[in-house]
């Protein structure tokens, strides 16, 4: 089960970027999420917490996003830009139900 959490964080910087810019939450989403979230935020992989039916916050998701939480690894040496976590942590509430 640790290659589950580590899959979850081998993305480097250079592949959340592209040439034109900041990839879209979608995106960031499924580069570092959806491997234990899944696509829908419902797969629940190694205890991934099913993210339709979240009642966090904005601020919590992104807190949780930046410093990791239980199996989940932080991404905050891996996203670094403020607009990347706004996008990532909007798709993360568009996937409720």
């Amino acid at each position: 089960m640790l290659w589950l959490f580590s899959s979850c964080s081998e993305n480097s910087e250079a592949s959340l970027v592209r040439k034109e810019g900041v990839r879209t939450g979608q995106e960031l989403y499924l580069l570092n999420c959806a491997s234990c979230h899944g696509e829908r935020g419902n797969l629940g992989v190694a205890g991934a917490k099913n993210l339709q039916a979240t009642t966090l916050d904005k601020i919590a998701i992104e807190a949780i996003i930046r410093n990791g939480k239980h199996g989940m690894p932080a991404f905050k040496g891996i996203i670094r830009q403020q607009t990347s976590y706004d996008s990532l942590v909007a798709y993360v509430i568009s996937l409720r139900n």
